[in-house]
């Protein structure tokens, strides 16, 4: 035989099942109810998808007014009243418009109106010729002051006056970059007076410094030949340069006419 303890464990396993078993049969029927006499079944609510609402009609909606932009009728010009002017007041009316010529004399009329007329380019043979003459003392002459001034060594020297022209890198720092009528002696700062001093000392050194010193100076030499070439058919070319003081110094010691 079990011991005592074993059987109320056993009576109690069995107990719990008995119960649960009853509780998922009672919960698996469904229980009806028979419904009172006279009762009426429960009536199913409407979906509200289905739902009809039903209230007083409403009136339609009015059309939209469309604002339409009333363009201005022409002004038509009076034709009954029109009547031409007669020689005479047409000739009155030109004699009371202001002149256009200025009264101004002097060196500041004179400046004033150069400064007002606008570049005009050069004639296009005048302005080949110009261009033949500037580029060809840039490369071509280079090579006469080298046989000339270092036979010795003159291929080395013909490009290390080639070399020089790297003072044109200056012009990056202007706007534009290139300009025909600029000068550019005076105005960028490796072609400032104060940068001749510099570049005339250079030619005290022994070679190949004071080869440095010739093609810098010749350079600067080549671009006042450009400069008073662009002086001759541009007149506000000339007052606007930062080289005018230093070309009417040199007129005046060669006792020319100054231009004002």
């Amino acid at each position: 035989m079990y011991p005592f303890p074993v059987l109320c464990l056993l009576r109690c396993i069995a107990a719990g099942l008995a119960l649960l078993l009853g509780g998922c049969r009672s919960a698996a029927l469904v229980p009806r109810f028979a419904g009172a006499v006279g009762a009426a079944p429960p009536r199913s609510a409407p979906r509200p998808d289905s739902a009809r609402v039903v209230g007083p009609a409403l009136p339609a909606s009015a059309p939209r007014s469309v604002a339409v932009p009333v363009r201005p009728q022409p002004r038509v010009a009076d034709t009954e009243n029109f009547r031409p002017s007669t020689r005479k007041q047409q000739a009155s009316r030109v004699a009371e418009r202001p002149s256009d010529t200025s009264t101004v004399a002097g060196d500041t009329a004179t400046r004033a109106a150069a400064l007002r007329e606008p570049h005009q380019p050069p004639a296009r043979r005048f302005f080949r010729a110009q261009t033949l003459v500037h580029y060809s003392l840039h490369f071509l002459f280079p090579a006469v002051l080298a046989l000339v001034l270092f036979p010795a060594m003159w291929p080395g020297a013909y490009f290390i006056l080639l070399a020089t022209m790297l003072i044109d890198l200056d012009h990056l720092l202007a706007t534009p970059v290139f300009d025909p009528l600029r000068c550019s002696v005076g105005y960028h700062p490796l072609h400032s007076f104060y940068a001749i001093p510099v570049y005339a000392l250079l030619l005290l050194l022994p070679p190949p410094v004071n080869i440095i010193g010739v093609g810098v100076l010749f350079h600067l030499f080549t671009d006042t030949v450009d400069c008073l070439w662009t002086f001759r058919y541009c007149r506000a070319c000339y007052l606007n340069a930062r080289i005018r003081p230093a070309v009417d110094w040199v007129r005046k010691l060669l006792g020319r006419k100054q231009d004002g």
